[in-house]
C-alpha cells in the first residue's frame, strides 16, 4: 500500500513539475515598455517603443484589473483603447469586459459606432481581486498572417495557465490596413448613462513586433 502511495503522489509530482516547465518556456519574454500607474488619459505609441522583437505587424499589451461590485444598474464597460493612424475606415477600437459578464469588442471611427461583438464569460470572475487583460494584435503585414488583421482578448486570473474568465476575437480584415501607428489607453464608460463606476488600472505592459505562444 506505501509503495502505490508513493507510487501516486510521484506521478502529482511529475504533472507539477511538467505544468510548471510548460508555462516557464511559454511566458513571455520582457516587455519592451512598462507602467505601473495608469491612468485613463495615457496613451502609449507604439512608435516611441523600441525593442528587438521581429514579428512585425504585431504587438500584445498586458493591463492588470481590479473592479468593485457595485449596485449601479448601468451597463459598464472597461478595458484596453486602441488608437489606429493612417485608416479612413476605423480610428478606435475599445476591447474588454462588462459588468454584465461578457467580452466586448466595439469598433468606432470618427465618433461614429461602427460594429460590436460580445461573448459571456466562461469562468467566474472575482469581484473585487485583481485580474489580467491581455490583448494581442496583428495587421496585414504580419509575416504569419499576411493580408490578414485581428485582435483577441484574454482575461485571467492568476497566470491564466489553467484556463481564462474571458475570451474574445475580432477579425479586423475587412476594415482595410491597420499598419499605421497605433497608440495604446485604457477607458472605463457606461453604455446606457453618464456615470461610470471607474476600475483600477495597473501595470501596462507592451511587448512590440511580438506575438504570445499559439
Amino acid at each position: 500500500m506505501k509503495s502505490i502511495t508513493k507510487f501516486i503522489l510521484g506521478i502529482f509530482a511529475g504533472i507539477a513539475v511538467l505544468v510548471a516547465t510548460t508555462a516557464f518556456i511559454i511566458a513571455d519574454p520582457q516587455a519592451d515598455f512598462t507602467k505601473q500607474v495608469v491612468s485613463l488619459e495615457d496613451r502609449i505609441a507604439l512608435s516611441e517603443i523600441t525593442t528587438e522583437n521581429l514579428k512585425k505587424g504585431t504587438f500584445k499589451s498586458s493591463l492588470k484589473f481590479k473592479q468593485n461590485k457595485s449596485d449601479n444598474p448601468s451597463k459598464e464597460f472597461y478595458g484596453q483603447e486602441i488608437i489606429i493612424a493612417d485608416n479612413p475606415q476605423v480610428d478606435r477600437i475599445l476591447i474588454g469586459v462588462t459588468n454584465n459578464l461578457t467580452s466586448r469588442v466595439e469598433i468606432w471611427n470618427q465618433n461614429n459606432f461602427m460594429e460590436t461583438k460580445e461573448l459571456g464569460f466562461m469562468d467566474k470572475m472575482t469581484w473585487g481581486a485583481t485580474q489580467t487583460m491581455s490583448i494581442d494584435f496583428y495587421d496585414q503585414t504580419s509575416c504569419k498572417h499576411q493580408g490578414k488583421s485581428k485582435i483577441s482578448m484574454r482575461f485571467y486570473d492568476g497566470t491564466g495557465f489553467f484556463g481564462d474568465i474571458g475570451t474574445i476575437h475580432f477579425d479586423l480584415t475587412g476594415y482595410g490596413d491597420f499598419s499605421g501607428d497605433k497608440k495604446i489607453g485604457v477607458f472605463a464608460k457606461s453604455i446606457d448613462s453618464d456615470d461610470v463606476n471607474e476600475p483600477e488600472f495597473s501595470d501596462l505592459s507592451v511587448w512590440k513586433n511580438h506575438n504570445s505562444f499559439d
